[in-house]
């Protein structure tokens, strides 16, 4: 592996151009080359952010032998699919989360990306922003003693317009899969626990997606967790754990910059931990430094936890009848 990462990026919208923005903050790393399958959108993606080649189809660019790592960016659909595709050209691949649909699709990727030794990891950013690590740090140490509830919430307003990944089914759409899955992996990273127990209700669209649901998780220990989102209003992102001390409250949860620590004493600490760039780069770096290591995978965010965050919403969207073209 090269001292200078190479990044390919399969997808050009909103996610990939603020991921190679980030790319600036990441030391021995450049945007080599795009791939989109609309040609005009890939050349101006190319020439707005310097890559050094851009291709009109996917598979020319994982044949290139020159890019180290590729970064996934499209729709939740064809996530499987545009992993798999790396994984048979054995390119290292960082993947938009969810890595997959369902957990019958990960548990695929992750078999051949262990059998073949090649590096694969979902980009669940909010595990290695500097605030997060922080208040892991600060949860282990015991600041609010033992954790015992916490709410979290991510609900977004989207429109509803035909073809919208945020409702139309076949792309994968959802409230769970988009953001729901902060919430539970942030309630995993917290308790550092899997949930034992999982039950939920959702308000479905016409299409069978979830507009907005809630969910509660039971963890060993008498943990619980009590967990929201929506794609069809808004409300505040936040995250509060509560202990034997006191509580937390953690802004912004899924990508943060500070949280408050407010103790049953009274006592109130602020902690912030800000960063430049809109905070992809952390991800980024933990790739890159797993790839210079020889690493197929993340010791901080393995690949197992994916695939138990997975489970639990695949278990949800049974409860919910909530099924995709791609369970089939």
């Amino acid at each position: 592996m090269r001292n200078v990462i190479k990044w390919g990026v399969l997808g050009c919208g909103n996610i990939a151009q603020k991921f190679v923005s980030d790319l600036q903050y990441v030391d021995n790393s450049i945007l080599y080359a795009v791939a989109s399958n609309n040609k005009e959108r890939g050349r101006k993606f190319a020439n707005k952010y310097n890559a050094k080649k851009v291709y009109s189809n996917y598979n020319n660019l994982v044949k290139d032998e020159n890019v180290d790592i590729v970064y996934i960016a499209t729709t939740h659909n064809f996530h499987y699919k545009n992993t798999l595709l790396c994984l048979d050209a054995n390119k290292p691949v960082l993947c938009e989360k969810p890595l997959c649909v369902n957990a019958k699709e990960a548990q695929l990727l992750i078999d051949i990306a262990k059998q073949k030794k090649i590096f694969l990891m979902e980009a669940m950013w909010t595990r290695f922003l500097p605030a997060t690590k922080h208040l892991i740090k600060d949860i282990s140490d015991g600041v609010i003693g033992k954790s015992k509830l916490i709410q979290a919430d991510f609900g977004i307003k989207k429109p509803r317009i035909k073809g919208s990944r945020f409702y139309e089914k076949k792309l994968g759409a959802g409230a769970l899969l988009d953001l729901g899955v902060y919430t539970i992996n942030f309630s995993n990273f917290i308790f550092d626990l899997q949930p034992k127990r999982i039950s939920g209700f959702a308000k479905l669209t016409n299409q069978g997606t979830d507009e907005y649901a809630i969910y509660n998780l039971e963890y060993q220990n008498g943990r619980l967790a009590q967990l929201s989102s929506s794609v069809s209003f808004v409300t505040p992102h936040e995250a509060r754990i509560y202990g034997e001390k006191g509580k937390i409250v953690v802004y912004d949860f899924y990508h943060p910059q500070k949280y408050t620590v407010y103790l049953s004493t009274g006592e109130e600490t602020t902690i912030n931990k800000p960063f430049q760039g809109f905070g992809y780069q952390f991800e980024a770096i933990e790739a890159q430094r797993c790839l210079l290591k020889n690493k197929i995978e993340s010791a901080v965010f393995p690949l197992e936890k994916t695939l138990k965050v997975l489970k639990t919403t695949d278990f949800l969207r049974k409860e919910w009848g909530v099924k995709y073209p791609n369970d089939d």
